[in-house]
């Protein structure tokens, strides 16, 4: 059984290492290693302990007491609205792919962004994960499936 919790310090060091195996097997391939090496040292350990807390909220997907999983919402940068967030740092254990984790994340991360009346929630996907994000009702901003410049594809849910 899965069970989602908010991020505690605890859950650092499990959650650095699911997000760096990620990015060095899966965002690697669209990014490259120079990008995925810069971006790498923003979740270390430390860089997590650091700056997670400072997010709207945090959570972690537990299987046997052991991290799965990791989501973040965030207050969109810029946003003068205060309902438009940001899904951020939706990872997964590499072994644990495909099993619906990664949809329990969002789904909470919808519960709560429901509770604090946003009304629209973006998330930045890689190419690997964009379906994935589709699947779950998100369509690609302005309508557009293009890549930023950042490689990713800009996708957008709007909430009543």
């Amino acid at each position: 059984m899965i069970e989602i919790k908010e991020y505690e310090e605890k859950y650092a060091k499990e959650m650095s290492d699911i997000i760096l195996s990620n990015m060095y097997e899966i965002i690697i391939k669209d990014h490259g290693k120079e990008v995925v090496d810069k971006l790498s040292k923003l979740f270390t350990e430390n860089e997590i302990k650091k700056n997670f807390p400072n997010r709207t909220k945090c959570f972690v997907a537990l299987k046997n007491n052991e991290v799965v999983g990791t989501a973040s919402i965030d207050k969109f940068w810029g946003d003068d609205t205060g309902t438009k967030y940001i899904i951020l740092t939706v990872f997964v254990r590499m072994e644990n792919h495909r099993q619906g984790i990664g949809k329990l994340l969002i789904r909470k991360i919808e519960e709560y962004a429901k509770l604090i009346k946003v009304k629209q929630l973006v998330i930045p996907s890689s190419i690997y994960g964009c379906e994935f994000y589709r699947k779950l009702g998100y369509d690609y901003l302005d309508g557009k499936k293009e890549l930023n410049e950042d490689k990713e594809y800009m996708l957008v849910k709007y909430f009543d």
